[in-house]
Parts: structure tokens; C-alpha cells; sequence
């Protein structure tokens, strides 16, 4: 039973220090894909928290529309300004154009709007950013990898394939290693995108009735 336990260690640690190999085959062109790599967790765990409907549409919301609707003006700003979140600065930009027309408190929310959507997208770029450079650098890797490969059978003079074969493989280890970050981080940020969207979308149904409540009554002419 111990000498299985030892194989089965020993294979293991070969596994580790086999993939270790064939990372750090690529040369130095893997250290800004690593970097890449690690950006992108970076920015899928601040996605992760920050996207919520949560940090969107806090529960407080609910507490400030009560205070709104009861005329509790005041009241209702101060909860809206701690709360400091997408829906609440839509809400009291529809609030600072109270009394005016329909038009003039739909255009300011959906102004705000725009902005926090910007906003709750604008990490999503660094991860599209990822998603495009990381090919781009294996490729460069590739291509370094392969006029070294070539440069080297020159210089030795030696026609053996097996020479060339060998620098051409290690060449294509960044190629790897690049889509290997950006297929993920292309799929994550696609992911994030659409959650935005979402919850944009979530945030307008829900803060829409205002509009109206918010204007001023419609001034009624005499007819002539």
C-alpha cells in the first residue's frame, strides 16, 4: 500500500513539474501572458461583486420611495444620497427636475442612466482589452520563437528536421498559452456585458413610474 501511495506521489509531482516545463518553455513572452492571466482574475472577481442587483437597486430603495410618495422629500434625498448606487442617483436626478414637464424628468433619468450603465460597463473594457492582447502576444511569442528556431539551424548549419521540429514546438507554447487566457476572458466579459444590460433593464422598470410622479401637472389652455 506504501509503495502505491509513492508511485502515486511520484507521478503527481512529475505531472506538476511536466506542466511547469512546457510553461516555461515559452520564454519570456509568457510573463506578460501570466500577467494577462492574473488581470483577469482581478477584474472577474471585482465584476463578481460589483454586479449584484444588491449594489444596483439597493433594499433601501424601498424605503426612500416611501418617503417620496408620502411628500417626505427631504427625507428621501438624504437615503437616496447614502445609498450612493446606480438607482438611487437615477432617482434624484429625476428628483432635481421636479415640477417639470414629463419630458424634461424623462430625459435627466435616462441621461443618469446612460452614465451608470457606462459605468457598470467599464471594467468589462479592461477584460475585452485581455481577451484581445493575450492572442496577440502568444502569437508574438510564436513568431519569435520560430526566427530563433530558424536562426539556429543556420548558424549551426545543420539540416536535421528534428532540430527545427523542436523550436517550432516550443514556439507554439505562448500561441497555447494565449488562447488559453483570452478564450475564457472573451467569454467572461461577453458574460458581464450582458449582465450590465440586464440590470439596467431591471433598474428602468422599476424606477419608470416616477416619471410621471415626478412631473408637473400639464398646464390646460382655455380654448380660444
Amino acid at each position: 500500500m506504501t509503495s502505491l501511495l509513492s508511485i502515486a506521489r511520484l507521478q503527481t509531482e512529475t505531472t506538476v513539474q511536466t506542466v511547469w516545463d512546457f510553461l516555461s518553455s515559452g520564454g519570456p513572452v509568457m510573463i506578460p501572458i501570466a500577467l494577462c492571466s492574473l488581470v483577469a482574475v482581478a477584474f472577474t472577481l471585482e465584476r463578481l461583486r460589483t454586479l449584484t442587483r444588491s449594489r444596483v437597486i439597493p433594499a433601501r430603495l424601498e424605503e426612500a420611495e416611501a418617503k417620496l410618495g408620502a411628500g417626505d422629500h427631504e427625507g428621501a434625498k438624504t437615503i437616496l444620497e447614502e445609498m450612493n448606487a446606480p438607482a438611487s442617483r437615477i432617482l434624484l436626478a429625476g428628483m432635481r427636475r421636479q415640477g417639470h414637464p414629463v419630458r424634461a424628468v424623462e430625459v435627466a433619468m435616462e441621461d443618469q442612466a446612460h452614465k451608470e450603465l457606462e459605468k457598470l460597463r467599464g471594467n468589462n473594457r479592461t477584460l475585452h482589452l485581455i481577451a484581445g492582447v493575450a492572442p496577440l502576444l502568444g502569437l508574438l511569442g510564436t513568431v519569435l520563437g520560430i526566427q530563433e528556431a530558424f536562426h539556429r539551424v543556420v548558424k549551426t548549419k545543420m539540416g536535421e528536421p528534428e532540430m527545427l521540429a523542436s523550436g517550432i514546438e516550443v514556439a507554439l507554447v505562448t500561441t497555447i498559452a494565449g488562447l488559453c487566457v483570452a478564450i475564457p476572458t472573451m467569454l467572461i466579459a461577453a458574460h458581464f456585458s450582458g449582465k450590465s444590460r440586464r440590470l439596467m433593464l431591471a433598474c428602468d422598470e422599476r424606477l419608470a413610474p416616477w416619471v410621471e410622479r415626478l412631473a408637473g401637472k400639464p398646464e390646460i389652455r382655455d380654448a380660444a
